[in-house]
């Protein structure tokens, strides 16, 4: 009986640890149905945010890939509702590097729906911060509306905005900071609060510069008539210390000069401070160096830097005179701009350096197209002591009248293989009452009267003004 009692009570005491045991396995499994679907939307929503990254990834190689305006249009509207920001920023810069070279094609493009919706889609990505932390996508949208000249009221707050969030987070790399100031000056857009900023950040980043980032930096300083003041040693020093300029492209020389000039002018602790480049960017434009790459254009620049800082002293002997002579035989083939020409007789006679070739050569140019069959529009006016002036470096004899020999001696100077015949026609189409001469009223009024009656304009030598080209993909 006692024994009976006994096993009764171990019987008990196994039951009451087999059900405790399966208490807990239920709840285990309870506990295991109830976070499984937890676990399951979690997996899917990563899949989902997967899906989207790798399709902005697509979209975006493919943006890239895209040949012209027009491909990248089709995509930006066939995936409307689904680019993000780094999206719209690559279709933008990439249909501003199809159009920069193209700016009969911008108006078009402006009135293109899909474009519209583009922008459109910019301005809100802006507004809602969805650059925050995508520097490049910031900078390229500003380097498209300046390379587009793109800048709708709507872009101005929040485009303003995104910058000072980088500047805050300090994400801007070296590159980035150059194009935002080389895009705010083409938009002639000052935020002296900003630029501030974007100077003392520059500085620490000037050793992982390149040579278009330095020119295109102190480019968009000087056009924005900002002085860089804290920034100003340190460029100058890095630059030369660099060796960058050794290998630096002519526009980009040209580009640096013009803002040391624009910056330094007049300042002659400015001028000491830039010595050493002012001379660095003078042996690049050598004759041994790259002389023969730069346009009439870009010299001119140089040579308006050097004379506008008073530095032309410091230039090594005959460098100016090898600079002037490179822009006169270019001037001779095609004339300068009016503006540029200017500017290089204001700059030569500071100096006391004779221009007067400058205008002698542009009137033989503009002789030498009408009589050719070319209309011409004169786009510089002389006075009549610049016409008399001309007229008697041709009329070598002083006799009042310019005759064969002495027009073909001096339109020989401009073009050394000149036909015999171009001249005879340079002589005829001025000669009004046939003697075989020019006497000095016919000579004005050709130069003077008729290109400016009922003629359409001249094509005039076009080249590219420094900080124009950006750039830059």
């Amino acid at each position: 009986s006692l024994f009976r009692v006994r096993m009764g009570s171990a019987l008990l005491h196994v039951v009451s640890i087999a059900s405790a045991a399966s208490a807990s396995i239920f709840t285990a499994r309870s506990s295991t149905a109830v976070l499984k679907p937890r676990s399951t939307r979690l997996q899917l929503r990563l899949t989902a945010q997967g899906r989207e990254s790798a399709h902005h990834q697509q979209l975006n190689a493919r943006l890239m890939q895209a040949l012209d305006s027009e491909e990248v249009l089709q995509l930006t509207s066939r995936n409307c509702e689904q680019m993000n920001a780094v999206n719209i920023a690559t279709a933008l810069h990439r249909i501003a590097a199809r159009n920069k070279l193209k700016r009969s094609r911008r108006d078009n493009l402006f009135r293109d729906v899909r474009f519209q919706t583009l922008s459109e889609q910019l301005s809100d990505a802006l507004v809602e911060d969805e650059f925050d932390g995508s520097a490049r996508s910031v900078a390229d949208v500003l380097w498209s509306c300046a390379t587009l000249q793109h800048w709708p009221p709507t872009l101005l707050v929040p485009a303003l905005t995104a910058i000072n969030a980088q500047l805050s987070s300090e994400a801007f790399e070296a590159q980035h900071l150059s194009t935002v100031v080389w895009a705010l000056a083409k938009l002639e857009c000052k935020p002296v609060r900003l630029l501030e900023r974007i100077e003392m950040q520059a500085i620490s980043l000037l050793p992982k510069m390149s040579m278009q980032n330095y020119a295109n930096l102190a480019w968009g300083f000087a056009m924005l008539n900002y002085r860089p003041i804290g920034l100003l040693p340190h460029l100058s020093a890095e630059l030369v210390k660099s060796g960058l300029l050794a290998s630096a492209k002519p526009v980009e020389v040209a580009d640096t000069a013009y803002a040391l000039a624009k910056i330094g002018a007049n300042d002659s602790v400015c001028t000491l401070m830039f010595k050493d480049l002012l001379l660095a960017l003078a042996a690049r434009a050598a004759p041994e160096a790259a002389l023969a790459q730069f346009s009439s254009r870009q010299l001119v620049i140089l040579i308006c830097a050097f004379t506008q800082l008073e530095a032309t002293p410091s230039l090594p002997s005959g460098r100016l005179d090898e600079w002037v002579a490179a822009v006169r035989t270019a001037h001779m083939a095609k004339s300068l701009l009016a503006a540029d020409a200017t500017k290089l007789e204001e700059a030569l006679a500071s100096i006391g350096v004779d221009a007067s070739w400058i205008k002698s050569s542009d009137i033989l140019n503009t002789w030498s197209g009408l009589a050719g069959g070319v209309s011409a529009q004169t786009l510089r006016r002389y006075t009549d002591d610049e016409l008399r002036a001309a007229f008697c470096a041709i009329d070598v004899d002083s006799s009042g009248a310019i005759d064969r020999n002495e027009l073909l001696a001096a339109i020989k100077v401009i073009n050394p293989d000149v036909a015999v015949d171009t001249v005879e026609k340079m002589l005829s189409f001025a000669d009004a009452d046939g003697d075989c001469q020019v006497d000095f009223e016919e000579f004005r009024r050709i130069i003077v009267e008729l290109p400016n009656v009922g003629t359409a304009p001249m094509a005039v030598a076009q080249v590219d003004l420094p900080g124009d080209v950006p750039r830059r993909e």
